[in-house]
């Protein structure tokens, strides 16, 4: 079981501060998943980070489905 954790925009967006789910695959075709079942914040996962288990990773890091996966949406500030 994979848990997503959702911060800033994105958890405001979708209502949601994090989600469980059966995945096994690449953090590019979770974020495909995560459009689809939260298409709320479609828009905003393009601009986002992932880190797995604290750390980031790109798109083509496979997941075995036993990780925590963070949804880091860009900090901007002045």
């Amino acid at each position: 079981m994979i848990k997503v954790l959702l911060f800033g925009e994105v958890k405001r967006v979708s209502g949601k501060d994090a989600i469980e789910l059966e995945f096994r695959g690449s953090l590019g075709m979770l974020k495909d998943v995560l459009k689809e079942s939260l298409p709320q914040i479609s828009y905003l996962l393009d601009t986002c980070a992932f880190a797995v288990n604290k750390e980031y990773k790109t798109l083509n890091y496979e997941l075995k489905g036993d990780e925590e996966v963070a949804v880091i949406p860009p900090v901007g500030g002045g």
